[in-house]
């Protein structure tokens, strides 16, 4: 295989609930409508990568169902290689569901489905990436096999954590970059975290990942690069009206990775980033319509 960016992750069916607010606890509301798209972290990662003019194969699974065969469909048209996705029998293929309310936010709850059958059967002397690209919705087990493929052929690994692991322990070693939002990296910090500013938390937690680089998105406010060099901020790409936010942090994350795997800087490759997943937030669902 001979690839810019090998991405492993997750393919979901989305089921999109529109509503005027967030639903709370004990309580029932009607929705405005629901809609049903392909999303999953890895498959929109994947997109975000093909999007940028690089190219992107994916290794993930779905089930023997007709959403399975449906996404892989969808994935192949998008222009990415789907010779590693797996179809696994008696499984079915990942599903989300995701309420998003007026304001453009949302609310996601996840079943796995096949996304926790992934795995990686990649010879890595037939393997040919610039970048490896993983996200922590799939077992951590594939995500430290991501690692050790990138690591085998001499790629840079680059890891999304999200949602964020349990612990610092599920995040493999030498991430370049380590991918997170503002809550994620909370979470991975700790106590920790609440200290100081959030360009002293960015370098935090490369210390505490043992990450090469971390790249922390911080939405409106753009994003902050850490590094041995130091912290930088990269400024947010001005957005006239927010649609749906959902899948705007995958946009990011494969647009990071195209533009790295294409000889970028990881700071102009983190401003590429941020007018990607501006964009992302101006339709409806987690990746654009083929």
């Amino acid at each position: 295989m001979d690839t810019d960016v090998l991405v492993v992750g997750s393919v979901n069916e989305d089921r999109m609930i529109a509503v005027q607010r967030q639903v709370r606890p004990g309580e029932t509301i009607l929705a405005d409508g629901v809609q049903v798209s392909g999303g999953g972290k890895g498959a929109n990662q994947a997109a975000a990568v093909a999007r940028a003019g690089a190219r992107v194969a994916f290794v993930g699974a779905v089930g023997d169902d007709e959403s399975g065969r449906t996404l892989r469909a969808e994935l192949t048209a998008l222009g990415i290689d789907v010779a590693e996705l797996r179809t696994v029998p008696g499984v079915t293929t990942g599903t989300a569901f995701i309420q998003v309310a007026e304001d453009g936010e949302n609310a996601i709850i996840v079943d796995a489905g096949a996304n926790s059958q992934v795995r990686i059967e990649l010879a890595a002397d037939a393997t040919r990436a610039a970048v490896v690209l993983a996200q922590a919705e799939i077992p951590p087990a594939a995500v430290a096999a991501a690692a050790e493929l990138a690591r085998a052929i001499g790629a840079r690994f680059a890891f999304n954590a999200a949602p964020a692991p349990a612990s610092l322990d599920e995040v493999p070693q030498g991430a370049d970059p380590l991918i997170v939002n503002e809550h994620e990296a909370a979470e991975l910090l700790g106590s920790a975290a609440a200290a100081g500013t959030p360009a002293e938390a960015a370098l935090a937690l490369r210390e505490a990942a043992g990450a090469r680089s971390v790249v922390v998105t911080l939405g409106a406010e753009g994003c902050l690069v850490a590094d041995e060099s130091g912290v930088d901020a990269v400024p947010a790409v001005r957005v006239e009206r927010v649609v749906d936010t959902t899948g705007a942090g995958d946009a990011f994350a494969g647009a990071l990775a195209a533009a790295l795997a294409l000889g970028a800087s990881l700071r102009d490759a983190a401003a590429a980033a941020a007018a990607a997943g501006a964009a992302a937030v101006g339709w409806e669902g987690a990746r654009p319509p083929v």
